[in-house]
């Protein structure tokens, strides 16, 4: 039987494949409610999330973290699966995306709104919007990678300089 993972690392992977709840509720046969009550730590039911972890696993997302004692998941994130280097033969395989994949999987892992994280880092909520949109915006982008990793939030993906796209991109909470 598959470990549970932690609320925030089954926000990411949802995130991650851009699915709503309620795409993944039919996808999956859960309700929404409890699809919701599970990402949000509120359910005790361990069938709903290993259901999730393997429907998010069959898309292509690794689970990321460290068992603890009881059901505690130290460094839970998650994150696609991606080539171990860009000379691999069967890279189209691997799930490529823009940057602003990576600042949404962050948002997800904390739990937020663009709303709340726009006062929490000083920001204009459209410049979250933008930013996770992969809109080129260099001081906001700093801004915000500073004020995710003041929050314990480890990016995680490598790019590659050609094409300039994300392999691997995902979030996870660092040590």
């Amino acid at each position: 039987m598959k470990t549970p993972t932690s609320p925030a690392a089954l926000r990411v992977a949802r995130t991650l494949t851009e699915l709503s709840v309620f795409d993944v509720a039919e996808f999956v046969g859960i309700p929404r409610r409890a699809i919701a009550a599970t990402e949000a730590g509120l359910s005790s039911t361990n069938d709903h999330n290993v259901r999730l972890i393997e429907f998010y696993e069959e898309k292509g997302i690794e689970f990321l973290g460290d068992l603890t004692f009881g059901r505690n998941v130290g460094r839970a994130g998650a994150r696609w699966k991606s080539p171990t280097n860009l000379d691999a033969t069967d890279i189209k395989q691997f799930h490529a995306s823009q940057s602003g994949l990576m600042f949404r999987a962050a948002r997800a892992l904390l739990g937020v709104t663009q709303a709340d994280l726009a006062k929490l880092a000083d920001l204009r909520g459209n410049a979250i919007g933008k930013v996770e949109a992969s809109e080129p915006w260099p001081t906001v982008i700093d801004k915000l990678r500073k004020h995710y990793e003041a929050n314990g939030v480890e990016f995680l993906g490598w790019t590659d300089a050609r094409t300039g796209l994300l392999y691997g991109v995902g979030a996870r909470w660092k040590v």
